[in-house]
């Protein structure tokens, strides 16, 4: 037994990657950067026969820059949750330079004081 069905369907517009790099760039650097962090440790785990500096080529990165995106990943979950879904004009102020050295800290409760402490120097400029 055999059916047909008319279906109506309506083309939609692809949206060009210009638009896409419009939409992305409206985003906080320290965003971009956190989001690339991941993207590129779930290439690595997905490829086990890639390498990091392989990436870091690919981007048109240094593989010492790819391992200073990689640390953010090092951040409490608390700070990478207030990055990635705050609308704080704070986070757009921060580069991701200034943040470098709260990843050093293993310590969560030790990053969240420095990371209040950074926010706030941000608000007083």
């Amino acid at each position: 037994m055999r059916s047909e069905f008319n279906i109506g369907i309506k083309q939609t517009r692809k949206r060009s990657n210009a638009a896409i790099s419009k939409h992305i760039k409206r985003e906080p650097p320290l965003r971009q950067y956190l989001v690339l962090a991941y993207q590129i440790k779930q290439y690595l785990e997905e490829n086990h026969n890639k390498t990091a500096s392989a990436i870091a080529s690919w981007l048109g990165y240094s593989p010492s820059r790819v391992s200073q995106l990689l640390n953010l990943l090092l951040l409490s979950p608390a700070i990478q949750e207030e990055i990635l879904l705050s609308d704080n004009n704070k986070i757009f102020q921060t580069p991701e330079h200034k943040i470098r050295g709260i990843t050093k800290e293993n310590d969560w409760e030790r990053q969240w004081e420095l990371w209040g402490q950074l926010i706030n120097d941000r608000a007083k400029q």
